[in-house]
């Protein structure tokens, strides 16, 4: 191997003419065996070579550790996936960033090392899911998650600088939000009597609950005997290795006590009455080992596939469209809007951060007044009217 004679000041620079390319050697100390470490810089050019130099030179004595600079930005979102979550967030959560960074990200840069990651890297992940017509929503998500993977290794020195702060989510379609008017929403609670989920849409619809939330509510959280009568939010039902089990609510301020209004008791009666039925009917098969109130004919915990067709059955009875059950959350919210709750009550009562969470996802206008609570929808939806469209 020729090398060719350095200028001053440049250091370890030399040109290999087998390769015909510049390289520049820095010494990185020794690692903990005491092997000392070299990290090796190529380029076409003097210029490029010495540039890129002064570059590592810097990020050294910033104390950025460049021994690891061959970490990838999949080993980092590992990282980021056991090491950098908080303890208390969901395991379904958890399964959704993931499936978002495998699915979204990782196909594209997933095998660039974190050193050599440049911004235009990150645009070309949101404009791959662009081209696929991905929701607004779906790409900040993807844009959120690449910021917190690369500010994880900033904080371990495997990066300089967070990369993706300097890019914006572009767009991208918006998917209408669909509300309900109150005399739909009163058309549903009638078609809900007669089925055997009614109980679990009325509450819903009533309350904001997510559809873990409501699948996951337990006796030992309701107290009928208070005044007025509350339901405590503490669990969510989650599938785990092919298991519905109890998990954590999705964040902290989703832990919350809602008080309900005459409608929810009385449909929390009606389910006492049913389980009860079909306790002493089923009593040698029964199995509510988790005290849930809402299960299956034989006490076992709800699939949520069989809720989904409940609540599609339910919404095709009151003459409604294609529905789900994280519907009833969005109906609640612009319900409880139309009924002339505050934008801070309504956030409560959802179990939202704040109420910029509230406006963001549930985009129809909300009236602001200082006098109003949860009883403003018990009465919207127990008169009879016309009622106005309301829409998320």
């Amino acid at each position: 191997m020729t090398r060719e004679r350095r200028d001053r000041g440049d250091g370890g620079i030399f040109y290999e003419a087998a390769r015909k390319r510049w390289v520049a050697l820095l010494d990185l100390g020794s690692d903990e065996t005491g092997r000392r470490q070299r990290m090796k810089i190529t380029g076409t050019t003097r210029k490029e070579v010495k540039d890129k130099l002064a570059e590592a030179q810097r990020a050294k004595a910033q104390g950025l550790n460049l021994a690891e600079r061959a970490t990838t930005f999949a080993q980092a979102a590992e990282l980021l996936l056991t090491r950098g979550l908080a303890s208390n967030l969901s395991q379904n959560t958890r399964g959704n960033y993931e499936k978002m960074l495998r699915v979204n990200v990782l196909p594209v840069i997933g095998s660039k090392p974190l050193i050599a990651l440049r911004a235009p890297d990150i645009e070309r992940v949101l404009d791959r899911m662009a081209a696929k017509d991905h929701a607004a929503s779906t790409m900040r998500l993807s844009l959120t998650l690449m910021r917190r993977v690369l500010k994880f290794a900033e904080r371990r020195d495997l990066v300089q600088r967070n990369v993706a702060n300097a890019v914006e989510a572009p767009a991208g379609p918006t998917k209408p939000r669909t509300g309900i008017t109150p005399d739909e929403a009163r058309r549903l609670l009638t078609a809900a009597n007669s089925h055997r989920i009614g109980p679990m849409i009325t509450l819903s619809l009533y309350l904001g609950l997510r559809p873990g939330e409501a699948a996951g509510l337990t006796w030992g959280a309701i107290d009928l005997d208070a005044t007025p009568p509350v339901l405590h939010v503490t669990h969510s039902l989650q599938r785990i290795d092919e298991q519905m089990v109890l998990g954590p609510v999705k964040t902290p301020t989703s832990q919350r006590t809602i008080a309900m209004p005459p409608a929810c008791v009385a449909a929390l009666e009606r389910q006492m009455e049913l389980q009860a039925l079909e306790r002493s009917k089923n009593c040698e098969e029964w199995k509510n080992t988790l005290d849930l109130v809402f299960t299956s004919e034989l006490g076992t915990p709800l699939n949520p596939s069989n809720v989904r067709r409940g609540v599609q059955a339910v919404a095709t009875r009151a003459g409604l469209g294609h529905f789900h059950p994280h519907l009833l959350r969005h109906a609640a919210a612009s319900l409880m809007s139309a009924a002339g709750m505050r934008i801070e009550d309504i956030a409560d009562t959802l179990g939202h951060r704040s109420i910029i969470i509230t406006a963001e996802i549930y985009r129809h206008p909300m009236t602001i007044t200082r006098d109003r609570h949860l009883g403003a929808l018990e009465g919207l939806l127990s008169r009879p009217g016309r009622g106005g469209h309301t829409s998320d």
